[in-house]
């Protein structure tokens, strides 16, 4: 498909001299050529600056934005898209490296499908740039429970204009909390191909949130926000009680069974709110999704007293649903002693 939409890539970067480099060249090696790097140097103390000069000197596709001052991921990709011009935008991290021809594809897509968010699968690498394994996202319906979306993505300019933006206050869960709030406004599609790779090492964003207390504290804490924003818009009233499960099932935190059968109207108002989504049309993926995480609750605590009590709570509520996998495991846990 022969198209001349231009796009802009954002990446912004702190103190990210030992990928940096490769970075840049899988964006500006992509095989579609109509676009802009924007690279934000969010005041790094490294060599970030002076990597990302040569390359704009030789290649004036490139502009950088330097940050007078830290400011973290959200302001920092808030400040790219304030500048770009592109009909069409995404970001990248500074280790991780898009496939030659990502941008083509999902471009293609997006135009083919006339969606205004496209997302792909991705190949997880190591520090050394060595293949770990590749990974197949699931569809949008499972957004609710987590952030998969924010590896290799793109999306017409008018989704970060409808959101008014990432939002600065919610750092360590900004992409999802865009994700989220693009559901309520905008369609998505996934192409099912490997069109990146995102690099797993000690020191990114993602792995600070497990190995730092302070960081895996404001992370729940922005979890926590981000959950009661969306359900709020979605509900208006009652809505603590869902955001309070999507929380704590993403922190992993304990939820108990008859916790959510005690509140299960409140979970079902939100189902039904979600079903008119044109995101989620096919109701049956909603119901899917939230009763697999209801087993995956029933499992954790598979000694319980009343598992038949619960397997009939989920039986009846969720019967539409069940196959025969889900099946076999509620068997298993309810009425055998088998160790999850």
């Amino acid at each position: 498909m022969e198209n001349n939409k231009f796009i802009s890539i954002i990446l912004p970067v702190y103190n990210g001299e030992k990928y940096l480099a490769d970075s840049i060249e899988s964006c500006l090696n992509q095989t579609y050529r109509n676009l802009e790097l924007i690279i934000v140097n969010d005041c790094s103390t490294d060599n970030t600056f002076d990597i990302a000069n040569r390359y704009a000197a030789a290649d004036d596709r490139i502009r950088i934005i330097n940050n007078k001052e830290n400011k973290k991921l959200p302001a920092s990709l808030n400040i790219g898209h304030k500048e770009c011009k592109g009909d069409f935008i995404t970001w990248t991290s500074h280790d991780n490296l898009y496939e030659l021809n990502a941008l083509e594809v999902l471009l293609n897509e997006i135009l083919k499908e006339n969606t205004d968010i496209v997302y792909s699968d991705f190949v997880l690498i190591d520090g050394r740039g060595d293949k770990l394994r590749e990974v197949q996202l699931p569809g949008i319906e499972n957004i609710i429970f987590g952030n998969f979306i924010g590896t290799c993505f793109l999306y017409r300019k008018e989704v970060y204009q409808r959101n008014n933006g990432y939002n600065d206050f919610f750092f360590l869960v900004e992409d999802y909390d865009f994700w989220l709030r693009s559901v309520l406004h905008s369609s998505y599609s996934h192409v099912k191909k490997t069109l990146y790779y995102y690099r797993k090492h000690s020191e990114s964003l993602t792995n600070q949130i497990i190995t730092n207390d302070n960081e895996n504290k404001l992370w729940k804490e922005n979890i926590n926000k981000m959950y009661v924003n969306f359900c709020k818009i979605i509900m208006v009233t009652d809505y603590d009680k869902v955001s309070e499960l999507l929380s704590n099932n993403l922190t992993h935190q304990k939820i108990d069974l008859e916790w959510i059968i005690n509140n299960h109207f409140e979970i079902q108002n939100f189902k039904m709110k979600l079903k008119q989504n044109q995101n989620f049309g096919k109701n049956v993926l909603i119901e899917k999704v939230f009763l697999e995480m209801i087993i995956k609750v029933m499992i954790s605590d598979h000694n319980h007293k009343n598992n038949f009590l619960r397997l009939v709570f989920i039986v009846k509520k969720y019967a539409s649903s069940l196959d025969k996998k889900n099946i076999k495991t509620l068997i298993k846990y309810s009425f055998f002693n088998f160790k999850y």
